[in-house]
């Protein structure tokens, strides 16, 4: 992957919301786009993930086994996993798990989403939750989405937990 990174969206999270909505990033302009986020924050304790959804301009993709998901994970205590999916949620975010005030910082890479073949995602994410037990986790997800509609943007969700800070950049990779 070579070439610069052109700034398409900034979106900074104010507001508790559990569904952040970054809409018409994604053009045939590029095939690959690089998301970084920094400082995802959760004011209450119920819940324990971030996922990433896609959506085409007109609805959010949810179906069952539209998506195919790798997650490996590890926390300070040397405790790893690896866990599959092929439910409707994206773990691509990492973890904001706890208690009020964790934050959650990663990067992410999304291929061919407004193409016509399938889109992939790679992703990065750290998670501190040293304000409460003293551990911090790293995980490391791969996924498809198995549809081949051109998709113009994506939404992070979680229907447990909702997020009241952060900054979400989206660029372009020119070529």
């Amino acid at each position: 992957m070579s070439g610069k990174l052109e700034l398409i969206d900034k979106t900074t999270i104010s507001t508790s919301s559990n569904n952040i909505h970054i809409a018409n990033v994604f053009s045939s302009k590029y095939d690959t786009y690089k998301i970084v986020f920094s400082n995802l924050t959760s004011i209450d304790s119920s819940g324990t993930h971030c996922s990433l959804r896609f959506h085409d301009g007109s609805s959010v993709i949810t179906a069952n086994y539209n998506y195919c998901l790798l997650n490996q994970g590890c926390n300070i205590a040397a405790t790893a996993q690896v866990s599959s999916s092929s439910s409707y949620i994206l773990r691509f975010f990492g973890e904001v798990d706890g208690a009020s005030g964790q934050s959650s910082n990663g990067v992410g890479y999304i291929f061919n989403p407004f193409g016509s073949g399938y889109t992939f995602a790679a992703s990065e994410s750290s998670q501190d939750t040293s304000k409460n037990s003293g551990t911090a986790e790293l995980r490391y997800s791969h996924g498809v989405l198995r549809n081949t509609s051109s998709m113009t943007g994506y939404v992070l969700h979680n229907p447990n937990r909702n997020y009241n800070e952060g900054e979400i950049l989206t660029y372009g990779v020119a070529d």
